[in-house]
């Protein structure tokens, strides 16, 4: 048994989809499904999305033209709770310091499921 081959990893694809002043946005692609529309951050929604899903390990993020992985998540569930911010000019990976409780209020949807997997609607994440 080869222990150092290891190379199963959830593969997800980033698209280029418009450009402004600041960024570019992205379309984040996984199982050949669109999940998330217009992110300048596609390498953390990326796993965001993958995390949501419950999946754990490994993560690639790819794009449709170099034969290699952008950007390799050894723990993908560690990746989601970063984020790149920019300082001075220079990018910088931290850790995620917004709130992350939900508050549920009645009359609202936050308590059904509205993940991608359930509903052909797409994410939109700017």
């Amino acid at each position: 048994m080869n222990f150092f081959n290891n190379t199963h990893a959830h593969r997800f694809y980033i698209v280029p989809t418009k450009r402004d002043k600041r960024h570019t946005l992205y379309s984040v692609i996984f199982n050949g499904r669109v999940v998330i529309l217009g992110t300048h951050l596609p390498s953390v929604h990326g796993c965001r999305y993958l995390a949501s899903m419950g999946l754990t390990g490994r993560a690639e993020m790819w794009d449709f033209t170099r034969p290699y992985a952008r950007m390799v998540f050894p723990d993908l569930v560690e990746a989601a709770d970063m984020t790149v911010e920019e300082e001075h000019g220079t990018p910088r990976v931290r850790a995620l310091r917004e709130c992350r409780q939900v508050h549920m209020h009645e009359g609202s949807d936050a308590g059904m499921d509205n993940h991608p997997s359930s509903h052909e609607r797409l994410s939109t994440v700017a």
